[in-house]
């Protein structure tokens, strides 16, 4: 009976850790997913320098996105690349696009997303934001990844 109680446990023991493992490893690649999506918009502005940082400086930019703006995979398929703005337009859109079908959505109706400008350094801050795994349900269950793109 005793030896019976000590397995049970054990296995009970064994199947959180194969659940919290399960966890984290979905974890690990909303993270993963976050960095190579938020890279690869500074690799398109990178592409674009004059929709990144144009004439007027970086508050003038045109990857400036504030998160309320919702893109389509329409907007994603524009071929109006005419401008540096219009390329820097449909780059957000493809993202915005890539970012939501990657990431599970942040709680609390924060932006998925936001691209703002620091004009004291120059540089673009991207910033990705999706729900992860909390440990406590008083705990804030956002993750999110910033960076700053100077070129």
């Amino acid at each position: 009976m005793v030896a019976i109680l000590v397995f049970s446990i054990g296995l009970l023991g064994i199947a959180m850790l194969q659940m919290r493992g399960a966890q984290f490893t979905k974890e690990s690649g909303s993270r993963t997913s976050a960095i190579i999506l938020a890279r690869s918009l500074a690799d398109a502005m990178r592409a674009n320098p004059g929709g990144a940082h144009p004439a007027g400086g970086v508050a003038n930019s045109a990857y400036l996105y504030d998160g309320k703006t919702a893109y389509t995979a329409a907007d994603c398929a524009s071929t109006t690349l005419d401008t540096p703005a219009n390329v820097a337009q449909r780059d957000l859109a493809c993202w915005r696009v890539a970012l939501g079908n990657a990431l599970p959505a942040p709680a609390d109706n924060k932006p998925l997303a936001t691209v703002t400008a620091d004009n004291t350094l120059g540089t673009l801050i991207v910033t990705v934001s999706w729900t992860g795994v909390r440990d406590d349900t008083a705990g804030d269950p956002n993750q999110s990844y910033t960076f700053s793109y100077l070129q």
